[in-house]
């Protein structure tokens, strides 16, 4: 694997402070408290709300501005119209939130290199965490992380055996993909229910979550 490029500008990695649930816990409160209005709020202030320490919260949010969810730097940040958008969806429906993180991630520095890593085939995250991390942080658990968002956005698949892979082209769904169709009932996403949903390979998700949205008039990349 080659080194990722040092000329992308703003990298950052999640904190390693604190678990995926808290890191997503502090981009909600930081939304909610810039609210439709977008105001400017201070990392302490969201700090206070989620009750985890200052530079956790720092850490967060500074990742988060570099993704799109947050507009700002040095520890005052606003919502993003694309962190209003994924606020609204995710409590309620995670499956399109995830096809929103896509939207952003796709074109972030950390997808290109990992698509550039993962080019020869899949790699065990450890190895693809140390890669990423290479120039910014020596904590592993920063990398890991970071794979984590990605394999949230949809951009990365992890297999059963820690492998990492990124989706192809190649690998989209043909004529055998059920095709989307609203929810009859409350208890089907998409016309399948949430088991059949999850058991999806990444890339059929995407295409069909894609295929719905079109139907819908939703743009995943709209700011």
């Amino acid at each position: 694997m080659s080194h990722p490029s040092d000329a992308i500008p703003e990298r950052a990695l999640p904190t390693n402070r604190t678990g995926m649930r808290p890191q997503e816990n502090v981009l909600l409160a930081a939304i909610r408290l810039s609210g439709p209005s977008r105001l400017v709020v201070k990392s302490s202030q969201v700090a206070t709300e989620v009750r985890l320490g200052g530079e956790t919260v720092t850490e967060c949010l500074r990742f988060f501005g570099t993704v799109g969810l947050l507009d700002g730097a040095r520890g005052r940040y606003s919502a993003s119209a694309a962190g209003l958008a994924w606020a609204e969806v995710r409590p309620e429906d995670h499956t399109r939130g995830r096809l929103l993180l896509h939207g952003l991630f796709k074109d972030h520095w950390s997808a290109q290199a990992a698509r550039a890593a993962l080019a020869d085939g899949p790699v065990e995250g450890e190895a693809l965490a140390q890669y990423l991390q290479q120039g910014l942080s020596s904590n592993p658990r920063r990398g890991m992380y970071l794979i984590e968002w990605l394999v949230e956005a949809l951009v990365l698949h992890r297999d059963r055996f820690g492998r990492v892979h990124a989706p192809t082209d190649e690998n989209l769904p043909g004529a055998s993909m059920p095709s989307p169709r609203p929810p009859t009932d409350g208890n089907l996403i998409l016309g399948m229910n949430v088991q059949r949903l999850h058991s999806l390979p990444t890339t059929q998700l995407v295409a069909l979550l894609g295929t719905y949205t079109d139907m819908l008039g939703i743009d995943a990349d709209a700011p």
